[in-house]
Order: C-alpha cells, then structure tokens, then sequence
C-alpha cells in the first residue's frame, strides 16, 4: 500500500520502551495519467474513498495507478490529469495517533 511516512514520533527512551513506532503514515492513492496533477484533501471525516465521483470524472479511472509505477512517467504528458486522494491523520488507513496531544 502506498504510505507517506511525514515525521517520526518521539524519540525519547520511554517511547521506545513502551513499543511506540511513533511514524505518521498518511495514506494516498494516484488515479490517471496525464500532465495535470490533482491534489484532493478531503474534509475532517471524510476518507480519500468519498472522491470516488470526483477520481472517475476527471480521470475516467475507477481503479488507482500502479504503485510502482512512477509519478509523471506517462507518455502523455500534456493530455489528462492524474489525481491524488489521501486519508487524513486518524481517519482512514492513515496512521492513528494514540494520544490526543500529538495532534499538532
């Protein structure tokens, strides 16, 4: 699954003891190809599924891109667009922070 990890927990000597990984892994997945790039950031509970009429109207795809495939390496550069969606922090396949306070 395609994971962004965008910073590391506390590094403190508790933490580690207490088994905390302590990354933040946002979820994402790319749909389309083409050299427009779509970024959508979905509302506070809302996950990157609820775009799915969004995804299939810009890109015409249903399914998303080929994770090993890099982003941009399309052929077709100028023609379509290729859209991200993501799962915010705690919603979704994103990661879950177990305490409240590390929501910064």
């Amino acid at each position: 699954m395609p994971y962004c990890v965008v910073s590391h927990g506390d590094p403190s000597a508790a933490a580690a003891a207490a088994g905390e990984e302590g990354d933040v892994r946002i979820f994402y997945q790319r749909y389309g190809h083409g050299g427009t790039k779509v970024l959508l950031i979905i509302g506070f509970a809302g996950t990157h599924e609820s775009w799915g009429p969004q995804v299939k109207g810009l890109t015409g795809a249903v399914e998303p891109v080929d994770e090993e495939s890099p982003a941009g390496d399309d052929g077709a550069a100028g023609e379509g667009a290729e859209v991200c969606c993501f799962d915010n922090r705690g919603i979704g396949r994103s990661s879950v922070p177990p305490h409240k306070s590390q929501y910064t």
